[in-house]
């Protein structure tokens, strides 16, 4: 006589013949698009002391170049290790944006400066020089300034009252 099995059963069955494929199956999909990491080094694994030391030489070094690969592969493992290693981050805008350094800013001012005097030069009217024979211009005659009117008399001073006819 045939074992029934409740549908309970049934699934929970189901579910560790599904988990068993997958654990057998796993290593060799892993190794089939991976590759094997023993033949990759980029792919291998590096402790966090190493990534230290090897940011901390490039930065020593200055190798922009490397600094600015590792930010763009992994942005958030640079982050994590620029913190570790004490790189202070960029000063930000209100928005985020990194800030440019006070040295830059001058730079781009005074560029922005000589360009507007270039500007201001090359749009400045040129004066033509007068034509042969030509009468030079009179300057116009101008009235001479009003003279502001006189200055009343002065008041008494307090305590004393002006006399009649006097003045």
């Amino acid at each position: 006589m045939p074992t029934r099995y409740s549908k309970r059963g049934e699934i929970q069955q189901f579910q560790y013949e599904i988990a068993n494929e997958i654990k057998r199956d796993a290593k060799p999909i892993a190794d089939g698009v991976f590759g094997n990491n023993a033949l990759h080094p980029d792919m291998a694994s590096v402790s966090n002391q190493e990534l230290d030391q090897m940011y901390r030489q490039a930065y020593l070094n200055n190798d922009r170049k490397f600094l600015m690969q590792e930010a763009q592969r992994d942005p958030q493992q640079f982050i994590d290790v620029t913190d570790r290693i004490g790189v202070q981050d960029p000063p930000t805008d209100m928005q985020g944006n990194p800030i440019q350094p006070q040295a830059d800013q001058e730079v781009v001012a005074d560029q922005l400066q000589q360009q507007a005097l270039q500007n201001a030069a090359q749009s400045a009217p040129v004066p033509t020089p007068p034509a042969v024979g030509a009468v030079p211009p009179v300057a116009a005659v101008t009235a001479p300034a009003a003279l502001p009117p006189p200055m009343p008399p002065a008041a008494p001073p307090p305590g004393q009252l002006p006399l009649p006819g006097v003045g």
